[in-house]
């Protein structure tokens, strides 16, 4: 007879709440990231307007992320980490995307130009420069993934 799996405690499950909001608004920020950047050739405005539109949802964002299982209850608890990472993507997006405005156009230009194939300038240019911001928004991401997943767990959504 095989022993039963073990079931999950109370931290483990908040671990894996925590987990999946933060991997949604990750997933999200990456695909806003890289579409900024494809779109900086031809509308150098496009990425400064996401920002701007970013940082208006950004606060309502992250205030509907915590007040989500308060609001309506524990209705669709499985799909509570996916809709709080979703809203709290702003805040995941906004510091890479500051920093890719930062960073003159021209020297992903320049490295072209100069040989480098598309991986390599994602390795040698793309990673240094947007490095200490994807930290600094992995960290923001982690800790307000795991506030919410807390929240959660205190409207009784994760038991």
């Amino acid at each position: 007879m095989m022993p039963s799996p073990p079931v999950p405690d109370g931290r483990g499950m908040l671990f894996l709440m925590a987990g999946e909001c933060a991997l949604t608004a990750f997933i999200m920020a990456a695909l806003i990231v890289v579409m900024c950047m494809l779109a900086r050739r031809r509308m150098p405005w496009g990425p400064a307007a996401v920002q701007v539109m970013l940082l208006l949802v950004l606060l309502p964002g992250v205030g509907g992320a915590l007040c989500l299982p308060r609001l309506l209850g524990a209705g669709g608890a499985g799909m509570w980490p996916v809709l709080q990472g979703m809203l709290l993507c702003p805040l995941v997006t906004v510091l890479p995307l500051r920093t890719l405005l930062r960073v003159p156009a021209s020297v992903s230009r320049t490295a072209w130009g100069l040989g480098a194939g598309t991986w390599m300038r994602v390795r040698m240019l793309w990673l240094p420069l947007l490095g200490p911001s994807l930290v600094l928004s992995a960290c923001a991401g982690l800790g307000m993934g795991m506030l919410a997943a807390m929240v959660d767990a205190g409207a009784g959504v994760g038991t």
